[in-house]
């Protein structure tokens, strides 16, 4: 008798304490950029020169909109005329696992309309390709998509990787070493004088100014 009513008090505990629990778990679904709202940030990114890298990090309720953020920088120029390869480790240390973070590349004008490309992933192990066109953001890849070569959870480190190749006018993106895509796009852009830099998405139920967004972006 001692032990069914264990049980039942044990069983009662869980309930509750999942209960209790709901409220925090996190989404599952990636945050869709084309929904936030989008614009360059680029006192939000601190360059550590020491470290060689930028530290993103705001718990400003400020960005609490209705549809969230997308905040970018562009700091380095690409000065060849051929593509320079992108290798950037980036680290979420806090903030909302479904939310993107990642790099942007061949920042430029095209027509008089702004234009970069861009490769979010997030801490549950799914990642997106895109494009900003005079504003506006589209995929490239149908969307977002898993990878298991992602490493998941806050805290991990994953090495994003960008090539081009002349010949087929494809881009390579690789995640951690490994080939995860190819892609390409029918703009007309040039890559000297392009730019490039990092991005990060700040969703609209982040819990500030209690937890804020930290992503760390290291050049490798």
């Amino acid at each position: 008798m001692k032990y069914g009513k264990l049980l039942i008090g044990f069983a009662a505990l869980v309930l509750y304490t999942s209960c209790e629990l709901a409220p925090f778990e996190e989404g599952t679904n990636p945050v869709n950029p084309e929904q936030t709202t989008i614009q360059e940030e680029t006192t939000m990114f601190v360059s550590n020169v020491q470290n060689e890298n930028f530290i993103f990090e705001t718990n400003d309720t400020n960005y609490l909109n209705t549809n969230g953020y997308t905040l970018w920088t562009v700091p380095n120029v690409n000065s060849n005329d051929n593509f320079k390869p992108i290798s950037v480790e980036v680290t979420k240390e806090s903030g909302r696992s479904e939310a993107g973070y990642g790099i942007v590349f061949c920042e430029q004008k095209i027509e008089n309309k702004p234009f970069m490309l861009t490769v979010l992933i997030n801490t549950n192990g799914y990642y997106a390709i895109g494009k900003l066109s005079n504003g506006i953001f589209s995929h490239i890849n149908d969307g977002w998509k898993s990878s298991s070569y992602i490493f998941r959870g806050i805290g991990a480190k994953n090495t994003i990787s960008v090539t081009y190749d002349n010949s087929s006018k494809n881009f390579m993106l690789k995640i951690n070493g490994y080939e995860i895509t190819s892609f390409t796009v029918s703009e007309q852009f040039v890559f000297k004088n392009s730019r490039s830099g990092y991005v990060v998405v700040i969703a609209n139920n982040e819990s500030f100014p209690t937890k804020p967004v930290m992503v760390i972006y290291e050049n490798k």
